[in-house]
């Protein structure tokens, strides 16, 4: 499995980093004490909102550290699991635990699945049996939205896999396998994948055009731009392997 399939993205940070485009204008150096006071005035102390901006310049630090992650060129049990152990370490030295739980829930979630069906992947043919049981019963424990992300995620490979058949051919097999619903379901899908896909073209071709130390300042703003809040930390990811590609000539 691809590590770009880890597809589900949380709208917690948004909830927790939000307003960041309405941060008050603080007074500068060269502002009179009139102005300085007519601002302490109309912008009172606000703990909760230090507190936010403080995260939030956290969490910008932490995106910076986690892009210098190194990528693995061949997928393996073995390198993700090494790459998901310097992440979860990054979180841990960046964000208290209850900050980790509202803001990497489901990013945990999501490694561990990759994990699992890596090995599965990778298990001899003899140990298939047991970790696909295992598999199925650790997502039946997961919630809902999890498993309907995941049936996505499979959906989405069987839609590639079959994308080399002739289309009438391939809705006849699944309208045989998967009734009327699983032909509208697959037919949607491939349009979000389209219409994702455009995006994030659009979206990495500024992205390069940027300099490299301006790509994090920046990259938020893009981000923003561009993707819906519930999507960003899938774009991340995708940004992180498709600018350590080379870049076509």
């Amino acid at each position: 499995m691809k590590i770009a399939t880890l597809l589900v993205v949380p709208c917690a940070i948004t909830l927790l980093l939000g307003g960041v485009l309405l941060w008050p204008n603080v007074p500068t150096a060269d502002s009179s004490p009139a102005q300085a006071s007519q601002h302490a005035q109309s912008h009172p102390h606000d703990p909760e909102q230090e507190a936010a901006d403080a995260l939030q310049a956290r969490y910008r630090t932490f995106v910076s550290a986690q892009s210098s992650l190194t990528v693995p060129t061949e997928i393996s049990l073995a390198s993700l699991q090494i790459l998901f152990d310097e992440r979860e370490q990054l979180r841990q030295q960046s964000f208290t635990p209850a900050e980790q739980a509202q803001l990497f829930a489901e990013d945990r979630l999501m490694e561990q699945l990759t994990l699992r069906r890596r090995a599965l992947a990778e298990a001899r043919d003899s140990d298939k049996s047991q970790l696909a049981s295992e598999l199925d019963l650790w997502l039946a424990e997961q919630p809902g939205w999890f498993r309907e992300a995941e049936a996505n995620s499979r959906l989405l490979e069987e839609l590639q896999e079959l994308a080399q058949m002739d289309p009438a051919k391939r809705e006849a097999l699944l309208l045989e396998t998967g009734g009327p619903e699983a032909v509208d379901r697959m037919r949607q899908l491939e349009q979000n994948r389209q219409g994702f896909e455009e995006q994030l073209s659009g979206f990495l071709a500024e992205l390069r055009q940027l300099p490299n130390e301006a790509r994090a300042e920046q990259q938020q703003e893009l981000l923003a731009r561009w993707f819906e809040p519930g999507q960003w930390r899938r774009v991340e990811a995708l940004t992180r392997l498709k600018l350590g590609e080379p870049q076509a000539e």
